[in-house]
């Protein structure tokens, strides 16, 4: 709740991607945090999985989106070069 009485707004999201790995749907998502930064969000099977948060540089905004997309996208590495069998 916030300082009136009502529920937060809901934070901007941009979906990055989507894939499926064995029997699992795995989505990314940024959020972006206003004056923190920006976190990429994974989901497996739409629950949530982990998360990164990117804080904002003072010199370079841009650079906190880019730095999550990048992690991201090492993420969706990672997971798709796991064995089928292999637990997360």
């Amino acid at each position: 709740m916030t300082f009136d009485g009502l529920p937060p707004a809901p934070r901007p999201r941009e979906k990055l991607f989507e894939f499926i790995r064995g029997h699992d749907r795995w989505l990314c998502e940024l959020v972006i945090l206003g004056e923190w930064g920006v976190e990429a969000q994974l989901f497996k099977n739409e629950e949530f999985h982990h998360s990164r948060r990117f804080d904002h540089s003072e010199h370079d905004h841009a650079l906190a989106r880019d730095l999550a997309v990048a992690w991201a996208n090492s993420e969706r590495r990672a997971i798709e070069a796991r064995r089928l069998s292999s637990p997360d």
